[in-house]
């Protein structure tokens, strides 16, 4: 405990010690999506259609109601304090198996054991198991806090990985190691991993003026764990004394958004089977969350990877815990692992991506309920899905898309000579009800009818050759 808190205190004193990297961002990935060019004249009336399904309207109750009448509003609920552990960047020596050659990886992440068994860090060195080796053809992908880089794992070698006979064409006079580095040896896997690497003065900058918070992230990827097939986990976080490391699992098929790219490039979204397929993976892990007290309030295209035919959902930079009542105290408000009832929670800020925002965070003036605004932002994606368009550019009146997204459903889709199933529209209908009242919840969605139909697996799996190993340190 007192080696987390010293760590902790250095993380922060790191954030105003840190010269600052260059800032970046993402291209072709705006915070404002605009609709097609082709799309954007809208008919006019009020798009009513009837539906065979039964309305939300016509329950006299809503499971909001008791939310509402459990208490006041209330903040969230704070995370655990994040654990980590200490990291060190370094050249290590690494065999390459395929071409029988030693050579010197540079700038690899690992575990500093140094400190914990009081050892210099060249014998520490042989105390690592795992190691990460950033891939130099691989660019930085650029993030708000720093940047992600993908990396090749690294395990140790039993013993000196080299030739049958014992002897290695490695010498000590290829590097600057001593003998004693020189026999610890790592071995190149065909496993990657990407690592979210956070950098301390930009933490401190950002600190208690931007809704994602890096430390926050970590506490809740720890607190949600790695068990679910569709919820990114953790597998180690490491502070090298400059930066805050997160190692996760690498999704090497890209992500939802470039899905959706690629399906407005051939003019057609996702068919329903097909569309109903990633859906209900996307739900089983906001329904993890959920089941975890945790709303993730930043949903989107781009926060959902593809590995293959799973689909899994990262980034929680933005998530909250959400409040409960204390069944001992009335007035307090406890996780979901002691509370009774739910709880609103109060405003916390305008975040998230505009085009997938709920309508009651982007006001930012009223209570809000944890699963609603992350049932709507699933509706947006949904519709991005089936109809092949991209959202909204803001959830307001004034946005011509939104508007008929939300009270005109059905002649837009008339408009755009897109035909979809009843139970698909009625589910879309419902899921962007802008009273998050009559909005379905999480179960509703689950259990809705259009889900009783067959899934149908992507026609083509986005699945990439693995990529290179980084030999040569050229792209």
């Amino acid at each position: 405990m007192a080696e987390q808190d010293a760590m902790m205190e250095e993380v922060t004193s790191a954030m105003g010690d840190m010269q600052m990297p260059e800032p970046g961002g993402m291209e072709g990935r705006p915070n404002n999506a605009q609709v097609s060019p082709s799309r954007r004249h809208l008919l006019t009336g009020n798009g009513s259609a009837s539906s065979p399904l039964r309305s939300i309207e016509a329950k006299p109750s809503r499971p909001l109601d008791a939310v509402i009448a459990a208490g006041p509003a209330a903040p969230p609920i704070e995370f655990p304090s994040p654990k980590f552990e200490r990291g060190r960047r370094d050249h290590v020596l690494v065999y390459v198996e395929h071409t029988r050659t030693h050579q010197v990886a540079k700038n690899v992440l690992f575990r500093d054991y140094s400190r914990e068994y009081g050892e210099t860090p060249e014998k520490a060195l042989s105390r690592v198991k795992q190691a990460y080796w950033p891939m130099p053809y691989k660019e930085r992908i650029n993030t708000i806090m720093g940047h992600v880089e993908i990396c090749v794992v690294l395990t140790r070698c039993a013993m000196d990985c080299s030739d049958e006979d014992g002897t290695s064409d490695h010498s000590p006079s290829d590097d600057s190691s001593s003998g004693e580095e020189d026999d610890v040896v790592f071995q190149v896997t065909d496993r990657h991993v990407a690592v979210k690497v956070n950098y301390s003065r930009r933490m401190e900058r950002y600190r208690g003026r931007h809704a994602e918070n890096p430390l926050q992230e970590i506490a809740a990827m720890q607190l949600i764990g790695n068990e679910h097939p569709h919820v990114m986990g953790v597998i180690e976080v490491l502070f090298d004394g400059s930066n805050l490391n997160v190692v996760m699992p690498y999704a090497g098929s890209g992500d939802l958004f470039q899905m959706l790219q690629d399906s407005q490039e051939r003019g057609t979204g996702f068919s329903e089977p097909e569309a109903r397929y990633w859906f209900r993976q996307i739900m089983d892990g906001v329904k993890h969350l959920h089941n975890k007290g945790v709303c993730h309030r930043d949903l989107s295209p781009e926060n959902v990877m593809i590995d293959s035919n799973n689909s899994l959902i990262i980034d929680m930079g933005m998530a909250i815990r959400v409040p409960y009542s204390d069944p001992q105290h009335p007035n307090r408000v406890v996780d979901i692992t002691k509370g009774t009832a739910k709880r609103m929670i109060a405003p916390q800020g305008t975040c998230g991506k505009l085009p997938y925002m709920s309508p009651e965070i982007y006001r930012n003036r009223t209570p809000f309920d944890g699963g609603a605004v992350d049932v709507w932002t699933c509706g947006t994606i949904l519709f991005c899905m089936v109809t092949g368009n991209r959202s909204y550019s803001r959830p307001h009146d004034s946005d011509a898309q939104y508007y008929w997204m939300t009270h005109g459903l059905s002649r837009l889709l008339h408009d755009w000579n897109i035909e979809l199933t009843s139970e698909c529209v009625h589910l879309l209908k419902n899921m962007l009800q802008v009273d998050p009242r009559l909005r379905l919840t999480l179960d509703e969605v689950i259990h809705h009818p259009w889900f009783h139909h067959h899934d149908a697996p992507p026609a083509h799996t986005i699945s990439p050759p693995p990529p290179r190993r980084p030999v040569s340190g050229k792209k």
